[in-house]
């Protein structure tokens, strides 16, 4: 069991009622940098989506003389990888009054979810 003070136990609830009055602003403030952020996280991955754009038509070059009777789909993969990228930043580039964390839908739904 832990022991709690008198003093301290007030001084906790008069903080509790301090921040309490002050979560509005505060939450409103922590929701625009979460959505800041959010939108910093997305292009970063924008940007990794590149690089993997950029890595796989360098295999595909590498490999494109391959006659093995199974072959690796580097035109599959970079139409989804191309997709992807096309409408992750189709995301970024939208105006929106709430942003919602969300995976990629599979290629033809929508990156957007509207309530």
């Amino acid at each position: 069991m832990i022991r709690i003070s008198r003093h301290s136990a007030w001084a906790f609830i008069g903080g509790m009622v301090l921040t309490g009055g002050l979560g509005a602003a505060g939450l409103s403030h922590a929701a625009s940098v979460d959505a800041a952020r959010q939108q910093a996280d997305i292009a970063a991955l924008i940007q990794e989506l590149d690089y993997l754009i950029d890595q796989t038509e360098r295999l595909a070059d590498r490999y494109r003389a391959d006659r093995a009777p199974v072959t690796f789909n580097y035109a599959a993969l970079l139409e989804q990888l191309r997709v992807t990228r096309a409408r992750s930043a189709d995301y970024l580039n939208e105006r929106h009054r709430v942003v919602h964390a969300a995976p990629p839908a599979p290629a033809g739904a929508s990156l957007t979810r509207r309530r």
